[in-house]
């Protein structure tokens, strides 16, 4: 019994320290940028195909290492987010993150599972599909010292992920390889890293001024006509009633 104990601790010791080298590493707000990223784009082309996301591929949620800890947040507004397991409320999403570490590390983060999806962030494109979150005007030196030698690494885990995620039996794992490299490796290189897929390219600021100023135009004469209308029918009504009234002086002069 003493020695069931003993390995139980030892497993638990290493499981613990297991799990502070890797969140230690793992930054919690990039990790949120890639899985908004896979919600917004990647998961929707295995839905597509009709894959399940299988055990083998990394992008499984089982194997995320923050999806406990976000399962564990309710967003009640940009300024308020509850704990689920205390009932806690926090002014920020950052304490909220330090509570869930010092409060309920034993319940938010298991060795199985080991994924952290900020190492994914390179490939997904992190700093160009939500620049504004995290990464700022850093975009821009980054396309004009672009290096064409550093898209290597992140096409081999490209086409890993690829392998691991898409089975290549049937005609829907098929599909589903065309799709994941079209949207993902083929926009690693410095022409097309920084090309913005439809849904995130952004109205550009003239744009919108211009099609404001028409729409206020536009207004503007529409109530303009309707204004000139009602003040030609009130004249015209005046008229008449300035008509009647001397073709009745004149009745009553005779």
């Amino acid at each position: 019994m003493q020695i069931l104990c003993v390995c139980y601790l030892i497993i638990a010791s290493i499981s613990s320290i297991y799990t502070n080298i890797v969140l230690d590493k793992c930054s919690i707000s990039q990790s949120r940028l890639a899985r908004s990223i896979l919600n917004e784009l990647v998961f929707p082309l295995f839905q597509y195909a009709n894959v399940v996301v299988n055990e083998q591929c990394p992008f499984n949620p089982k194997h995320d290492i923050y999806s406990i800890h976000e399962q564990m947040k309710n967003k009640i507004s940009d300024y308020d987010w509850e704990c689920q397991l205390c009932g806690k409320r926090f002014y920020t999403e950052r304490s909220f993150d330090l509570h869930i570490g010092n409060r309920h590390k034993a319940n938010a983060y298991s060795i199985n599972r080991t994924i952290c999806l900020s190492s994914y962030c390179s490939l997904l494109r992190c700093s160009v599909l939500k620049p504004e979150i995290d990464y700022g005007n850093q975009i821009f030196w980054d396309e004009a010292l672009c290096d064409p030698l550093s898209f290597e690494d992140i096409s081999k885990q490209c086409e890993d992920v690829i392998n691991k995620c898409a089975p290549v039996n049937d005609s829907s794992g098929i599909q589903l390889r065309q799709l994941l490299r079209s949207t993902l490796c083929d926009h690693l290189s410095c022409d097309r890293y920084w090309i913005l897929p439809d849904s995130h390219v952004k109205t550009p600021v003239l744009q919108k001024f211009l099609t404001a100023l028409i729409v206020t135009a536009g207004l503007l004469i529409y109530y303009s006509v309707i204004f000139m209308r009602l003040s030609l029918s009130f004249c015209r009504l005046r008229v008449s009633n300035l008509s009647i009234s001397c073709t009745k002086k004149t009745s009553q002069s005779y």
